[in-house]
């Protein structure tokens, strides 16, 4: 099959999300035309930029969103996967569109969406997988001039550590930290802005370079690290000691599972809870085949101190806690 042809027209969908902010900054600094699609009733504003353009559709319909999309070479999906529909069909308007020849669907996985143990805890990885079926056909359909890529890349890391997503809770008193098993399980986990170079580097690849990223998962990460080694960086950085609560993996599992199923109040929390089970418990990307570090461009790994360090500043409470440490 012939290589792709350049992308140049870049359409971006949740570009004011947690990873869509960090990848819109990242896009900008190339010489992409960056163009934001979201519906009209969007209160979403954007700085001024010569390579950025906003496109508003009035309903999320096929025939509209097919029309935005016609002159575009590559879309990327980084808006939740709560309304499966939507992301079906912004892959159908990508194919519609007859010029779309890449699309990053919304994977960037805390686990393997390919994981029978994941989609039978978190619903939301099944969903993933219908999106990657689809654009699979869908490729098949284009005669190859539609490929996708999808990213798996654990948590993410900065956004977790900032938010207690991640189970530790540095701005408590005292702080602590809610760790599974002995807490020396490593996973991969990355952070926004290297999710978003990886992006970035598959997008201004070369035809020779997008044709070795079409129509795959490609797994990477900022670092492979257990959480009593973020804990052992938190004590240094903040200065404060850590309670360190240990608790039974798969006990804590097997209840917040049944939390999940039982729906209702604190459903929404068990869910993300099993998210972050799955992602400490299958998430060494490290021993898998589709580890790509190499092909997306990336450094080996960024360095933890100076990532943690970083996400706590970017809180108030964060500056606040650094600012008294003196560290």
């Amino acid at each position: 099959m012939s290589p792709e042809t350049p992308i140049r027209n870049v359409t971006l969908v949740g570009a004011s999300g947690n990873l869509g902010r960090v990848l819109l900054s990242h896009l900008l600094k190339t010489n992409l035309h960056i163009t934001i699609l979201q519906r009209a009733s969007s209160k979403s504003t954007y700085p001024s930029h010569p390579n950025l353009t906003i496109a508003t559709v009035s309903s999320w319909s096929l025939p509209q969103v097919t029309e935005s999309l016609r002159g575009q070479h590559a879309v990327i999906a980084a808006f939740p996967l709560r309304d499966l529909q939507a992301h079906l069909t912004l892959a159908e308007a990508a194919y519609a569109s007859g010029t779309v020849t890449r699309f990053i669907p919304a994977d960037y996985g805390s686990a393997d969406a390919r994981s029978q143990r994941a989609r039978d805890l978190v619903p939301l990885f099944g969903k993933k997988v219908q999106v990657r079926e689809l654009l699979e056909k869908l490729s098949d359909n284009s005669g190859g001039r539609l490929s996708w890529t999808s990213l798996v890349n654990g948590h993410f890391f900065d956004w977790g550590l900032a938010n207690g997503f991640l189970h530790f809770y540095p701005f408590e008193q005292p702080p602590r930290a809610h760790i599974l098993g002995s807490g020396n399980e490593k996973s991969s986990q990355a952070t926004l802005g290297q999710v978003s170079k990886a992006v970035v580097n598959i997008l201004t690849g070369d035809a020779g370079h997008l044709e070795k990223t079409k129509n795959k998962v490609l797994m990477l990460q900022s670092f492979l690290v257990s959480q009593n080694e973020v804990v052992d960086v938190l004590e240094k950085v903040t200065g404060n000691k850590f309670a360190r609560e240990y608790v039974d993996t798969e006990e804590y599992i097997k209840e917040r599972k049944q939390v999940a199923d039982a729906g209702g109040e604190g459903a929404g929390e068990a869910i993300e809870d099993l998210v972050f089970a799955l992602g400490v418990v299958e998430g060494d990307w490290t021993k898998k085949e589709e580890y790509s570090m190499g092909l997306l461009g990336l450094e080996e790994e960024e360095d933890l101190e100076t990532v943690v360090r970083k996400a706590l500043e970017e809180t108030e409470e964060g500056g606040k806690l650094l600012a008294g440490s003196g560290n």
